[in-house]
C-alpha cells in the first residue's frame, strides 16, 4: 500500500526541500519506488536533484488539465526516485484551483492514478499555507514537519497543528504528524535546550532521529544531488538513512536502529569510544610515539584536589596544558569538550613575545577541540591529530597525561588509565 508523506512548514530554512529530496533518495536507495512531487512554485526539489524545469511541463500542467499526472512525471530523477516537477508557474494555479469542484482534493485525485507503482509519495508542499498547502496536507497519509533550533520554529509548529487540525475537523482526517529536528548543532546550549522543550512538548510526535548541520548538505545540492551521493559517509547522510529506515518500518527502527541519547551523559560516553578508536588505530597508548604538534606545550601540575570522573576516591591531579600561536591579530578562542564547548570559557590567555596562549587547566584524558578564530569554527592548524566530527567536519585531538612528577604521588592504577600526551 502506497504511504503518502507530505513534508510540510510555513516556516524557511528549516530544511524542508533538503528533507524532501534526501529522504526520497534513502528510500530509493532501500529499493522503495518512490515518487517525489515538487509542490513548491520555486521549483528546489527539482534543482535539488539536478533538473532544470523551466521548459518542462509539471503540475501546473496537470492542474490545469493539459497533461495528465503520469505525462510529466520525470523517470530515475535519482536511484530508485521519479519525480513530478514543479516551475514558477505553479504560483499562478491557485486561482485556477479556487473555482474547481473538489478543489481541496485535487492532488489526491491526481495522486490515485498513479499510487500503484509506488511504495512511497513524498510531497514537497510550498511554504505558505494557500490552497496548494491544503492540497499536499489533504493528500497526505502522514504529515513530516521539520524544524529548525529556534523559537520562531516553535511557533510554527503551533500554526500548522491548528491547520492540520482544522482540516481534519472538516474531512474527518486522522493525520499523523511527525516532528523531524534539522540544523542540530550538539555544540551548542541553546540546541540542546530546544531538543529538551520539543521533547516535553511533543512527546508523541517528535521523532527519534535529528538531522545534524553539516556544509556537506549545501554541497549537495549546489551539485544537484542527494547527499548520500555527494558524501555518503557525511553525518547528515547518515541521518537521513535512519530517518528513512524509521519511515519504512517504526517498530523496527524502535528495538534495532534506536537514535542515541544526545545528552551530556552520552557525549560522554561517544569520547570513551572514541579514545578505544585512536588507541586501536595507533597501537594502543603503550605502542605510540609521543610526540606534541607544534605550538602544543605540556607544563607544570597546579592542582590535587581533581578526580578522573568515575573514580571519586582517587584524586589525580589537572594538568596545565598551554596552547600557543603566533599573534597576527586574530582574535583566537578555544572550545572542547574540556569546557563544554563554550568558546574561552575556564581557559586563561595571554599575549607574549608574539605568541598567544590558552592556558588550560584539565585533567588527564582525551578530549576533542576546535579553535575559533574571528568567529569562524576550524581545526587547530597546528596538531596533526584529528578526527571527523558529527558535523562533516574536523575536530582535532588533544591527549594530556599526568606529567612524571606527578604520576609518582598519584595511585598505581591512575597512572596506567592517563593517555600519552601528543
Amino acid at each position: 500500500m502506497t504511504s503518502i508523506i507530505t513534508i510540510a512548514n510555513q516556516k524557511g530554512g528549516c530544511g524542508k526541500t533538503t528533507t524532501a529530496i534526501n529522504l526520497a533518495a534513502c528510500l530509493g536507495r532501500e529499493e522503495q519506488r518512490v515518487l517525489l512531487v515538487d509542490m513548491d512554485p520555486q521549483g528546489h526539489a527539482s534543482l535539488g536533484l539536478g533538473r532544470e524545469t523551466a521548459d518542462a511541463a509539471g503540475l501546473y500542467e496537470v492542474f490545469v488539465q493539459d497533461a495528465a499526472l503520469e505525462d510529466v512525471i520525470v523517470s530515475d530523477a535519482a536511484p530508485g526516485v521519479d519525480l513530478v516537477p514543479a516551475t514558477i508557474s505553479l504560483a499562478a494555479v491557485e486561482h485556477l484551483l479556487a473555482d474547481l469542484p473538489r478543489r481541496e482534493r485535487q492532488l489526491a485525485d491526481h495522486l490515485a492514478t498513479v499510487a500503484p507503482f509506488y511504495d512511497f509519495i513524498i510531497v514537497d508542499s510550498p511554504p505558505n499555507l494557500g490552497l496548494l498547502a491544503f492540497n499536499a496536507l489533504r493528500a497526505a497519509d502522514q504529515v513530516l514537519i521539520p524544524i529548525e533550533m529556534s523559537r520562531f520554529a516553535l511557533d510554527g509548529i503551533e500554526r500548522l497543528e491548528d491547520t492540520i487540525e482544522l482540516l481534519a475537523e472538516k474531512y474527518d482526517l486522522d493525520t499523523p504528524l511527525m516532528i523531524l529536528p534539522t540544523l542540530v548543532d550538539y555544540r551548542t546550549r541553546f540546541t540542546r535546550q530546544v531538543l529538551s522543550e520539543l521533547r516535553q512538548r511533543y512527546p508523541d510526535t517528535l521523532l527519534p532521529v535529528n538531522i545534524h548541520y553539516t556544509v556537506r548538505l549545501k554541497e549537495a545540492a549546489w551539485r544537484g544531488v542527494p547527499v548520500i551521493e555527494h558524501c555518503p559517509r557525511a553525518v547528515a547522510a547518515e541521518d537521513y538513512r535512519r530517518l528513512a529506515a524509521y519511515i519504512r518500518d517504526p517498530r523496527a527502527f524502535r528495538s534495532d536502529t534506536a537514535a542515541p541519547d544526545d545528552t551530556p551523559a552520552s557525549l560522554g560516553e561517544e569520547l570513551a569510544r572514541l579514545e578505544l578508536h585512536l588507541a586501536g588505530h595507533a597501537g594502543g597508548p603503550a605502542d605510540q610515539e609521543t610526540r606534541r604538534p607544534p605550538g602544543l606545550q605540556h607544563a607544570d601540575n597546579v592542582s590535587d584536589d581533581i578526580t578522573i570522573t568515575g573514580r571519586p576516591d582517587e584524586p589525580v591531579p589537572a594538568c596545565r596544558v598551554v596552547l600557543e600561536y603566533p599573534d597576527g591579530g586574530e582574535e583566537i578562542k578555544i572550545a572542547g569538550d574540556f569546557n563544554d564547548w563554550i568558546p574561552d570559557r575556564n581557559v586563561e590567555t595571554l599575549h607574549r613575545e608574539g605568541r598567544i596562549a590558552k592556558i588550560l587547566r584539565i585533567q588527564p584524558g582525551v578530549y576533542q577541540y576546535r579553535l575559533i578564530i574571528d568567529g569562524r569554527w576550524q581545526e587547530d592548524p597546528a596538531n596533526p591529530q584529528q578526527i571527523a566530527n558529527l558535523y562533516g567536519e574536523i575536530n582535532s585531538i588533544l591527549r594530556v597525561e599526568v606529567p612524571d612528577e606527578a604520576a609518582d604521588a598519584a595511585p598505581a592504577e591512575a597512572q596506567s588509565e592517563a593517555p600519552a600526551a601528543v
